[in-house]
């Protein structure tokens, strides 16, 4: 049988079996203590419940021996090993440290994460468990000497092992079904706690359906769209926040005057909006889709068309500026420009409040435009980066170990973020005032809403990106807010009893797809009026139906910290 060289270490040669079975009992046990805490608590301490457990501890050990096993029949099996041992580590560190559920949306937004966000998770926590929890493993089994069994053996044992997991989960399933059954159904999160079947099964998910982005063949979406252009253009900037949740603005009402820099601004602020998705991944794209509900999908949006590509098709012209980790693939086909290349910021690192200096910059506009602004916002957990000197409220949390700070701390410090935020907005406000002064043009409006909201250790959550089914209220509920200068006002003519109506009232992201096209005067049939904040009405009986859910429980969760 062949024999690996002979390990300094004079440690005996193992076949990968056993050496496949010791990694999968690390990972069972080591790698999931939120996926075990979760369980025994559905399943009760019971005689029945903790066997239950351990029934299924074994079953789940002999599945995942055979998965690793089946990587035995390359040469690179201890390095995929190894690979596993450290993504499981760094998924349990997430998994229980964070309160995080790892799903497809939340892998592609650690894919897309840029350096800056990666660096504000990074605590001497994670270190640890990297180090102790998937390293050093890691590094005992590259170590350890292995005999390479012949084809034969290999195929005996693999069969061997596929039997034996498979037997132990048709045992476990027929003796202890009435404790798993509503274990499982009441406790959904358990699939996307179990490391490492959460983060292979969404990675395989993102890496089926689609191909790279450069294959995709982009489908167009209401070719029948036309528009006619005002008589003088209209410059319409959306401001795209990040991480702003609203029940910590206290233009809806929040205790603390976290909105004070917009409080004599004459901004109209909507009070019961909610998002389309819990991260920045699943949000964005949905936001400026005509795909709604359930048939959303950021795969299919991916595929289409989207209202960026429709308004630049119909003469507007559109501009995407970006002060985050980017777009998402919203702004694929149109001019995109980082907030730092406009070479506004005087050799500092620019920051949402630079946002004012692009429109400054703008030359005199020949055509409707749209300037779309993403905003760094309040992306945590390093609250205390996203707002320059002294925290408006404090004492704040000064570090990204969030777990570490009070929960008043952490809650200054977030708060802080958005009043940083509420200033960076007064100056686009002031910006566009200017601009409107300096040409008697068709308009300037601005129109601010965030991505997705943010836990803030409630119920021992943090940040966000929870799947949707799971995910708590302060995750979904987002500010949004309307302003516009008289001109806007007279061009765009809309119903101001229905504007009224709808600050308390229920609305969503979808509403951002056809108010943007209603603004422009594009005409299609895709667009859809009742779903235009700032379509004209002549019977306020016709606007929009009201209902109350959403925003009686904004205010239901409304306190100061």
């Amino acid at each position: 049988m062949p024999r690996e060289p002979a390990s300094p270490l004079m440690l005996s040669a193992w076949t990968p079996a056993p050496l496949a079975s010791i990694v999968a009992l690390w990972l069972v046990v080591a790698g999931n203590y939120s996926f075990w805490t979760t369980l025994t608590g559905g399943l009760g301490d019971s005689t029945r419940g903790v066997a239950a457990a351990l029934t299924l501890a074994v079953a789940l050990w002999a599945s995942l021996t055979f998965a690793l096993h089946l990587l035995a029949f390359t040469r690179l099996h201890r390095w995929l090993w190894a690979i596993v041992l450290v993504a499981s580590a760094a998924a349990a560190h997430f998994v229980d440290h964070w309160g995080v559920l790892i799903d497809k949306a939340m892998l592609r937004n650690v894919v897309q994460t840029d350096t800056a966000e990666a660096l504000d998770l990074l605590t001497s926590e994670l270190v640890l468990d990297l180090l102790f929890r998937g390293l050093l493993p890691a590094a005992a089994i590259l170590a350890w000497p292995m005999q390479r069994p012949r084809l034969k053996s290999s195929l005996i044992a693999s069969v061997s092992l596929a039997l034996l997991g498979a037997g132990l989960f048709t045992a476990a399933l027929a003796v202890h079904y009435s404790e798993y059954a509503p274990t499982f159904r009441n406790h959904r999160e358990l699939r996307y706690q179990l490391v490492p079947a959460n983060f292979v099964r969404a990675g395989v998910g993102i890496a089926l359906p689609t191909g790279h982005p450069s294959m995709r063949k982009i489908e167009p979406v209401a070719q029948d769209a036309t528009r006619t252009p005002g008589a003088q253009p209209l410059l319409f900037v959306l401001v795209v926040g990040e991480t702003a949740r609203a029940d910590n603005f206290s233009l809806g009402d929040y205790a603390r005057p976290t909105n004070a820099a917009l409080s004599s601004s004459g901004v109209r602020y909507f009070q019961g909006v909610k998002s389309c998705g819990t991260d920045t991944a699943t949000a964005l794209p949905c936001m400026f889709t005509d795909i709604k509900g359930d048939a959303y999908s950021v795969e299919q949006a991916g595929r289409r068309e989207n209202l960026l590509d429709i308004l630049q098709r119909t003469g507007v012209n559109v501009a995407w500026v970006e002060n985050n980790s980017g777009c998402k693939g919203v702004c694929d086909r149109v001019p995109t420009t980082r907030l730092q290349d406009l070479d506004a910021c005087a050799g500092r690192d620019c920051n949402d409040a630079d946002f004012a200096l692009a429109i400054d910059r703008l030359p005199r506009l020949q055509a409707d435009t749209l300037m779309v602004f993403h905003q760094q916002g309040s992306h945590g957990p390093a609250y205390f980066k996203r707002y320059p000197g002294t925290p408006a409220f404090g004492p704040a949390c000064e570090t990204n170990r969030l777990q570490d700070c009070p929960r008043e701390t952490v809650v200054n410090a977030y708060d802080s973020s958005i009043d940083f935020t509420s200033q960076a907005l007064a100056n686009v406000i002031r910006a566009l005032e200017r601009r409107a002064f300096q040409s008697a043009g068709g308009g300037v409006v601005m129109l601010y809403i965030s991505d997705h909201g943010e836990s803030l250790g409630e119920r021992g959550v943090y940040l966000h990106g929870l799947p949707s089914w799971v995910a708590p209220h302060e995750q979904f509920h987002v500010p949004m807010m309307l302003w516009m200068d008289d001109a806007a006002r007279r061009r765009l003519a809309p119903d101001t009893r229905c504007l009224d109506d709808a600050m308390t009232r229920d609305l969503s992201h979808d509403y951002l797809y056809h108010t943007l096209m209603g603004a422009f005067d594009v005409k299609s049939k895709v667009y859809v009026p009742r779903l235009d904040l700032l379509a004209g009405v002549d019977d306020v009986s016709r606007c929009p139906p009201k209902t109350t859910d959403f925003v009686e429980q904004h205010r239901t969760n409304q306190g100061t910290p």
